[in-house]
């Protein structure tokens, strides 16, 4: 069996993904902070942040992983977080592990990037589409893209992530940041404790003037890691989209919503945020033909429901969600 070391374990994809491994051996965890209190992971984990490249080198020398799934890193597109911080979390810290990792010669990589690494477009966006990030989150993980491909040593499946969602039910952990941006989790949280909802812009070139955007189940993103880890024994690299394949604009979510929970919704709508694309949605074709990987579970539906199963969790274990005043 194929041992592995996940990075940014204790986040919200390192943890899910962790739990929906958990029948699995040989998983290995790795996370500069611990994981939350109501995340039982299974899998034996180690705190090291990847820029201590003493503790790093010691650490994958004694685990010696076939594959690292590189999630670690800060994820959020706000334009407000300093610019310094993108840099040492998400380049620096990759820098230091493709470091490390050829040292020890260790050979492959699956690398957690997103769709904001695409230029503005209104169509389907397919891999070998214009690249032109406009926020500092996006520019930094295609930078780390930049820095995997050109390490010949090293194989890697660079998973471009569009909006996840949605949790993992048995044992139940899903998204919470601190502070929480995304809409969906603060939409539902926000709606069950009958507060305002905000978004931001409603001026965009949409048909109803918000962002649209391609959501994708939190099982899905596993499913597609799990069969990059497959892929990644037989084939040579690969670049490839992961989302639900389809759009959806944040006032039909929060219709969606309003219809599942059967009560009003209060929304407050604030100036477009710097950084957001008015459209970001994906073609999957290349992850079905290559990865042979489809979203299953990523049903607008479905997501919501699951993401209001999480909230009333944390709701009823009298879990403090943090959130801004506004979210994507």
């Amino acid at each position: 069996m194929t041992k592995i070391l996940i990075t940014g374990s204790s986040g919200y994809i390192g943890s899910c993904l962790n739990n929906y491994l958990k029948n699995q051996k040989n998983v290995y965890l790795i996370d500069k902070v611990s994981p939350k209190k109501f995340d039982k992971q299974k899998n034996f984990f180690i705190k090291c942040d990847l820029n201590n490249t003493v503790k790093l080198e010691k650490i994958l020398r004694k685990i010696k992983p076939e594959v690292i799934i590189h999630l670690a890193a800060k994820s959020t597109v706000n334009e407000k977080i300093d610019k310094k911080k993108y840099i040492v979390d998400n380049i620096e810290a990759t820098k230091n592990l493709i470091k490390v990792m050829l040292k020890l010669k260790i050979n492959k990589i699956i690398f957690s990037s997103t769709a904001a690494v695409y230029d503005r477009n209104s169509k389907l966006l397919k891999e070998n589409y214009h690249l032109k990030p406009i926020s500092n989150y996006g520019k930094s993980k295609l930078y780390v893209e930049k820095i995997i491909q050109k390490n010949k040593k090293i194989k890697y499946v660079i998973l471009r992530f569009f909006n996840v969602s949605g949790c993992i039910k048995n044992p139940l952990i899903g998204e919470f940041h601190n502070p929480e941006t995304h809409l969906i989790p603060v939409a539902v949280f926000k709606a069950l404790k009958k507060k305002i909802v905000n978004v931001f812009g409603k001026t965009y070139p949409t048909k109803d003037g918000t962002c649209i955007r391609d959501y994708v189940h939190i099982k899905d993103i596993c499913s597609a890691i799990q069969k990059s880890v497959y892929f990644l024994k037989k084939n040579k690299s690969l670049i490839v989209n992961i989302g639900g394949g389809k759009g959806i604009s944040n006032q039909e979510v929060l219709k969606k919503l309003k219809r599942i929970i059967n009560k009003d919704i209060n929304i407050n709508f604030l100036k477009k945020r710097k950084g957001d694309h008015p459209f970001l949605v994906c073609n999957i074709d290349k992850a079905n033909k290559l990865l042979r990987w489809s979203p299953k579970f990523s049903r607008i539906d479905n997501i919501l429901r699951d993401e209001i199963r999480w909230s009333n969790f944390l709701i009823k274990k009298n879990i403090i969600r943090k959130y801004q005043s506004v979210q994507k």
